[in-house]
């Protein structure tokens, strides 16, 4: 058994290394933050340099942006971040380390799902598949390599899946353990990924108070309640630590679809299939879903208990989910993560099925067939990538100029700490965290009399908005220039 683990675990390890190259991975890991959503990129890299820099305390999280007292935020639970900034001291400063660091735990979460399809399907190429389709999505492998959390948190719920699907068949507590702490890591990291979490509670709470199965114990459902109860604490934690410091830069509660008026629900379900589905699977995939749904339920029979139990409450829970946050979607695609865990399961699922209905020469042909298919869209995949990287619509760099001006500032003796404002930057961190400078940008329709009055000393603007009436009282201010941004001090 262990050699067929190893098995399928290195052809999926083989076929990772494969299509990282196919999706030009070995660019996007050393970059900084930088194309779709640069904006929540650069809050995550913000966390992580201050950390490091200001010698915060692991509970004592800060980004550059100043519309708080000084700077103090939380979210998602920041242990990638914390450990980023050891990294940083121990090995020199690089923000991609966080790249890496999510990369490294993506990988980790597709050998967990082979490990998982392994116990359910004894074919071990068949095995590899679930983890192949979950390598065939943009936004996975996109966002798996980048700074956001949301990746990490499926991850780590995929990870405690597969731990709590080896439970039911070695029976030792130590998988079961294992499996909650790494669902309540995912839900830690980002709430949204607690829905394998919550319908591992159900499952085990039916198994010992209504079918009375001696497997699942009072000590497990002890852990259980103890891990959703430190899910809460860490909400009351981030809800009282943002009171205090005065900023809520990132989403901390739903935005349903109740609160959404009719023209931009139009507007995201036109988005959703124009733009999100193709960048979260190839569309030669989606037209299989309804298909594949269609014939697991028809073939039911042949699942095991944890399946038959997981799939339905694992879709009604990511149908609330998407109906709760449902407004997010007008721009966000990165809040499709979460619900990835739906496809991997029924994936699993199906495969499981197709493995007991065909012979081995209907199989063959249906793996020539998968082959063809996951060649067709993995260059779709691509195409995706490469629109993140080079169309203008896409990708949401700052001017260039930022990505290099801190050493130009340091030049002029313009201190780290010293505070600026950014007028052309409309997100919360981005220039602040590239100039490695605290301070505003014109969020929440900060002026330069606003930042000025709180202690702001010198504005980065580009050379254009120094023309516009607010702005031209300045031009005699000018002190230094960076590739058409202008150093002013105010």
């Amino acid at each position: 058994m262990l050699s067929d683990k190893i098995k399928s675990v290195t052809l999926t390890t083989i076929i990772f290394l494969v299509l990282s190259f196919v999706y030009e991975m070995p660019h996007w890991l050393i970059q900084k933050p930088c194309s779709v959503h640069v904006w929540r990129q650069s809050d995550c890299a913000s966390y992580a340099l201050n950390y490091f820099q200001n010698e915060r305390g692991f509970f004592s999280p800060q980004v550059h942006h100043r519309h708080a007292i000084d700077g103090a935020t939380c979210s998602e639970f920041p242990i990638i971040y914390y450990t980023a900034s050891k990294l940083y001291k121990w090995f020199g400063f690089n923000d991609y380390y966080i790249r890496w660091i999510n990369y490294l735990i993506l990988y980790a979460a597709l050998i967990a799902v082979t490990l998982t399809s392994v116990i359910v399907i004894n074919n071990l190429i068949l095995a590899t598949f679930p983890a192949v389709l979950l390598m065939m999505s943009c936004i996975i492998m996109y966002y798996g390599s980048n700074f956001l959390p949301d990746v990490p948190a499926l991850s780590c719920a995929l990870i405690g899946f597969y731990f709590f699907v080896k439970h039911s068949k070695s029976t030792r507590d130590s998988d079961i353990y294992i499996a909650i702490f790494f669902s309540v890591l995912a839900a830690l990291l980002k709430i949204s990924s607690a829905i394998l979490f919550i319908v591992i509670a159900l499952f085990v709470i039916y198994q010992r108070l209504i079918k009375k199965n001696l497997l699942y114990s009072r000590a497990h459902i002890f852990i259980i309640f103890s891990g959703f109860l430190t899910v809460f604490m860490w909400l009351i934690f981030v809800k009282v630590y943002n009171e205090m410091g005065q900023y809520f830069g990132n989403l901390q509660g739903t935005m349903g679809i109740w609160l959404t008026d009719k023209n931009t629900i139009l507007y995201i379900i036109q988005r959703t299939f124009t733009e999100w589905m193709p960048a979260m699977v190839s569309y030669k995939i989606w037209w299989f879903l309804v298909p594949v749904i269609l014939y697991v339920i028809f073939h039911w029979k042949k699942l095991n208990e944890i399946f038959t139990f997981f799939l339905p409450f694992v879709a009604l829970a990511c149908i609330c989910y998407l109906l709760a946050f449902f407004a997010v979607f007008n721009v966000h695609d990165y809040y499709f993560i979460n619900v990835f865990c739906f496809p991997v399961l029924l994936s699993i699922a199906f495969f499981h099925i197709i493995e007991q209905q065909l012979s081995v020469k209907q199989l063959r042909i249906f793996f020539a067939l998968s082959f063809i298919l996951f060649i067709m869209c993995a260059e779709d995949t691509r195409a995706q990538f490469l629109f993140r990287r080079y169309d203008q619509g896409w990708n949401s760099v700052p001017p260039q100029g930022f990505y290099d001006i801190e050493q130009y500032l340091r030049s002029l003796g313009i201190d780290r700490n010293t505070l600026i404002y950014s007028p052309s930057d409309p997100t919360t961190n981005v220039s602040l965290y590239l100039s490695n400078n605290p301070g505003w940008t014109n969020l929440f329709g900060t002026t330069v009399a606003d930042a000025k009055s709180r202690g702001a000393q010198y504005m980065l603007i580009e050379s254009s908005l120094l023309e516009q009436d607010s702005f031209k009282e300045y031009k005699e201010y000018i002190i230094g220039e960076h590739k058409g941004i202008l150093i002013v001090k105010l």
